[in-house]
């Protein structure tokens, strides 16, 4: 299913099209954001992601849903909301990198936002909190803004991912949850369909060496996300190595050496797992976890 050109206000009413959501906006001098939540098989969380974006307060702000062809029930819950949902598709893909084009493609505003299906907002005024950073600072369309997130671990604790741009030839900080871009940059830049894993890491280091700007907003929290993605298992983890040793044209051997230990880890955690069982699994983790804030 593809909904018309149609957006939302805060009681869930139609208010406008892309066309006339920019225009509006950029009237009172504020950007448009289009929200993209790509989904497959998200039943379990994609709710509250749905919730969290309905939720904001932001009115110049449309959201696009890109489902995979989901078959747990996701489809039922995005059709609850659907009188509130801009645009949004069911249709098979090649995966991450292929859905977050999509919805790119069908993006009306002038920045976009990627919420993953089992994150969400950190609170009702995140896109505002960006908006106004962007209204006062009129950054050019070669600048990428971020906030930071609080991150929910494998047990269900708390803790907060501490984003940093000066080091991203090295690792990336950063959750593309917390990130704002223009949409024209994201058009002109898509994300690589070849990547099952690091779509965004590889996207960011193209970017920086195509002279991109990246800024952080300091006192901005943007998303709450969830660890277990893809990229965090233990073909993830050598991948993102991979993709960052292409795009910056060298081979370290001490990254390698740590990717490689990091990759042998994943796949040791989880045997492990598997042996064990995930309960017990789970409250050895939560013990790790607790012993951790200790310290």
């Amino acid at each position: 299913m593809n909904k018309g050109d149609t957006n939302f206000d805060k009681t869930g009413k139609i208010s406008r099209g892309p066309e006339l959501l920019r225009k509006t906006s950029r009237g009172e001098g504020y950007p448009a954001v289009t929200v993209i939540t790509v989904v497959m098989n998200g039943a379990e969380y994609v709710e509250q992601t749905i919730q969290s974006v309905l939720g904001q307060n932001y009115p110049y702000t449309e959201y696009i849903i890109v489902d995979g062809g989901s078959t747990d029930g996701t489809v039922d819950i995005i059709k609850r909301y659907e009188d509130r949902i801009s645009r949004w598709i069911s249709e098979k893909d090649s995966g991450i990198s292929e859905a977050f084009n999509k919805g790119v493609a069908l993006a009306g505003g002038d920045y976009i936002i990627m919420m993953n299906s089992s994150d969400y907002f950190y609170d009702n005024r995140a896109i505002e909190k960006l908006a106004n950073y962007i209204k006062i600072n009129v950054p050019d369309e070669n600048t990428i803004i971020y906030g930071g997130a609080v991150v929910i671990n494998r047990v269900g604790g708390f803790d907060m991912c501490q984003a940093d741009h000066e080091n991203l030839s090295n690792d990336c900080s950063f959750c593309h949850q917390s990130v704002i871009m223009p949409r024209k940059m994201l058009l002109e830049n898509k994300f690589d369909e070849r990547l099952k894993y690091s779509m965004d890491y590889d996207l960011w280091l193209r970017l920086l060496d195509k002279g991109a700007k990246f800024v952080r907003i300091k006192d901005a929290v943007v998303s709450v996300y969830r660890t277990g993605g893809v990229s965090s298992n233990a073909d993830g983890v050598i991948f993102k190595w991979i993709v960052r040793a292409l795009n910056l044209r060298r081979v370290e051997v001490g990254s390698l050496v740590k990717a490689l230990g990091e990759w042998a880890a994943a796949g040791l955690r989880a045997r492990f797992k598997k042996i064990i069982g995930e309960p017990l699994y789970l409250k050895l983790l939560s013990l790790y976890y607790r012993l951790k804030l200790k310290k």
